[in-house]
């Protein structure tokens, strides 16, 4: 079984495990996050939908984000994500970011390391998101890089 694959079984077992409590809960704090927050966008926070692709090996999907304050520090992001790839989604973790404002209309990311559940590794993302746009770049320790874009659902 080659090192792909058992990412693959070990990713399809989290999944399954958490698919119940994460997917349903995710799905939900979602839809009302949509809900909540009206156009026009003026500020980066709330929820997102997108993409993300992989420039190492062409694997993409769904990306799904909700910003939110952090209750216990006002100058942290919560970045609650959740993925796809093919028809599976997974993933629900959220990466909590420090800014010097985080009320600011423009969030930049610059190398935030993000470990992923599962055993995926570390990723280092940079990107700029305003009300409008989300836009990021990753890179992983064993090579991966990539990109997410995503706008307001």
């Amino acid at each position: 079984m080659n090192r792909f694959t058992s990412h693959l079984l070990a990713l399809l077992a989290i999944s399954t495990l958490g698919l119940f409590n994460s997917c349903s809960t995710y799905q939900a704090d979602f839809a009302q996050a949509v809900a909540e927050v009206k156009p026009p966008h003026n500020a980066p926070l709330g929820p997102w939908q997108g993409r993300w692709k992989s420039n190492f090996n062409g694997h993409e999907g769904p990306l799904w984000s909700i910003l939110s304050p952090n209750p216990d520090d006002p100058q942290t992001i919560d970045f609650r994500y959740r993925a796809g790839w093919g028809k599976f989604q997974f993933g629900d973790y959220i990466h909590p970011v420090t800014f010097a404002d985080a009320k600011a209309k423009t969030l930049t990311l610059t190398d935030q390391k993000m470990t992923l559940p599962g055993g995926f590794g570390t990723y280092t993302i940079n990107g700029t998101i305003t009300p409008k746009t989300f836009n990021a770049t990753f890179r992983a320790e064993n090579g991966d890089h990539g990109t997410m874009t995503l706008s307001r659902p």
